[in-house]
This record gives C-alpha cells, sequence and structure tokens, in this order.
C-alpha cells in the first residue's frame, strides 16, 4: 500500500470532484475550447481573489496558470 494515498477518502474525493466539475468543468486543456473556457475560468479566478496571495482559490488559480501556460507553450509558442 502506498502511505500518501492510505489517507485519502475515495467517496469524500469523487463527492469534491463532482461538485468542482459542476461548478468549474475543470479538465486537461486539449484543443481551443476548453482552452478558451480554462483562461476564462482562470480570469474569473483573478477577478474574485483581486491581489490576495492568501486567498483560498490561490491553489486553483496556480492550477489553472499551469494548464493554460503549459497549453500555450505548445500550441503558442513563438520559437
Amino acid at each position: 500500500m502506498n502511505t500518501l494515498t492510505d489517507d485519502i477518502d475515495a467517496h469524500a474525493l469523487e463527492a469534491a470532484w463532482g461538485e468542482l466539475d459542476r461548478v468549474a468543468r475543470l479538465r486537461p486543456i486539449h484543443d481551443e475550447a476548453s482552452y478558451d473556457h480554462a483562461v476564462a475560468l482562470m480570469n474569473r479566478v483573478l477577478d474574485v481573489m483581486g491581489d490576495n496571495e492568501q486567498h483560498p482559490l490561490a491553489g486553483l488559480l496556480e492550477l489553472l496558470a499551469t494548464l493554460v501556460g503549459n497549453y500555450e507553450q505548445k500550441h503558442y509558442s513563438l520559437i
């Protein structure tokens, strides 16, 4: 058994993912439509957070920025 994941409540995780999916539809970015959605979601989170780096949504913003940045690097590279 993996002690890092043994303490994760799979039922709670499934419920939390279901709620996040319902509210934010957070997904990996595979196409322009999912890219546009992720950018819009990231901008909405930024609107809510303002300049508060300690905001509870800071982790979500970091995750969105990583997803968007990776997609942009792959699909919009200037080099």
